[in-house]
């Protein structure tokens, strides 16, 4: 019998499960908690306009897979191509209105930690 695991999802249903709400996303942008917005993005690196739901089932999956490894008082990016989870850009930087500047702004710098594995 599959069971639940609160900790997290397997590597394997991150994407999946994150894909099965919204099956174009690239980029989820989440904000902390007293802002309750998530913005999805695709790769063109446009921003998805779905029920607001949807952004808030998307929001906690990332929250619950990467749990304590990020600071949610901050706003985070999660990249779905390569499972990784950064600080969003701040306002003067790179990638911080992607459909502007045209790339999501990833940078090492900001990377917080990639799903299964260590920062």
């Amino acid at each position: 019998m599959h069971q639940n695991n609160p900790s997290g999802f397997r590597r394997e249903n991150i994407t999946a499960a994150i894909q099965e709400i919204t099956p174009t996303v690239a980029l989820v942008r989440i904000y902390p908690v007293r802002r309750p917005v998530t913005h999805l993005f695709e790769s063109d690196f446009y921003r998805m306009l779905i029920d607001r739901t949807a952004e808030e089932e998307v929001a906690r999956i990332v929250r619950r897979s990467f749990g304590n490894s990020a600071d949610w008082r901050l706003a985070h990016d999660f990249y779905l191509p390569t499972e990784t989870l950064y600080l969003t850009p701040e306002p003067h930087q790179n990638g911080y209105i992607p459909e502007d500047d045209r790339s999501f702004g990833l940078s090492l710098s900001r990377r917080v930690a990639e799903f299964g594995g260590e920062h």
